[in-house]
């Protein structure tokens, strides 16, 4: 009985397991719909055409702090003539008794200097031991709008195609719509997102990022649908980049996350 209510918990809980975003964002108040580098393989494809350079990134998540709930990431940005490619791979669960799998390949456009565009095609796989197997193909399409004095836009549409592991599994692949914007402001970024899920209620986040010299960025944020505070820092050191965040749930506790970049 408790196996089962752990499995439907891992299933049901959406906001920060089957919907993965980097340790800068999740810092953020889970924004990153106008925000770009990276990470924005995990929120808007069409933000990956800020990556200048070949970058890699491995995270770790611990859900919860109490249980033994996990995600680990792996990511990498690829700038090319042609546009910016990325591949991501992420894995949610328990060990030895649920997995929840997702590999991403995007693809991101800059046309002239303020448009850009962004398409992930995503491979899912649920896998509960003993249990069932399935998987799931869909798409994320999103875009970036430069309005000037640094000022984006950005919309993200998610699972357009409302993708399903099938009739017969309690499972879901998220389908929402997200738009976001972004703006610096004397040496802090703003960045608010609003978020329609498709069968759900509509919510929305608020970040903010300061930057002490040029190595040291202090972020923090909220989040609605619950009502969440998050808090986090970054740091620079020659070609890595450290991040580390946490999102503070009002019932179910902490959720720290740490990533380590390395740009080539």
């Amino acid at each position: 009985m408790i196996g089962r209510c752990l499995i439907l918990l891992l299933i049901s809980y959406e906001s920060l397991a089957q919907t993965y975003v980097g340790p800068n964002y999740q810092a953020m108040g889970f924004t990153g719909t106008a925000l770009q580098g990276i990470y924005s393989l995990t929120a808007n494809p069409a933000g990956l055409v800020g990556v200048e350079r070949l970058t890699a990134s491995v995270s770790y998540q611990h859900h919860f702090f109490t249980a033994d709930i996990t995600t680990q990431a792996a990511l990498l940005a690829i700038p090319t003539r042609l546009g910016a490619f990325g591949l991501a791979a992420n894995r949610y669960g328990l060990k030895e008794a649920y997995d929840a799998t997702k590999v991403s390949f995007s693809f991101a456009k800059q046309f002239g200097t303020q448009f850009s565009i962004g398409l992930s095609t995503n491979y899912h796989q649920l896998f509960i031991p003993n249990y069932l197997s399935t998987f799931s193909l869909s798409v994320d399409v999103g875009g970036q709008y430069h309005c000037g004095q640094g000022t984006i836009i950005g919309l993200h549409f998610s699972n357009p195609n409302n993708a399903r592991y099938g009739q017969d599994v309690y499972g879901t692949i998220p389908a929402f719509i997200r738009l976001g914007a972004s703006h610096p402001l004397a040496g802090v970024l703003v960045s608010v997102d609003a978020v329609y899920p498709l069968e759900g209620t509509l919510g929305g986040s608020f970040g903010v990022e300061y930057h002490i010299g040029d190595i040291v960025c202090l972020r923090g944020g909220l989040s609605t649908n619950p009502l969440q505070q998050h808090a986090g820092f970054g740091v620079d050191w020659q070609q890595f980049t450290l991040d580390a965040a946490a999102t503070f749930h009002p019932r179910l506790g902490t959720s720290p996350q740490i990533g380590l970049s390395y740009v080539f």
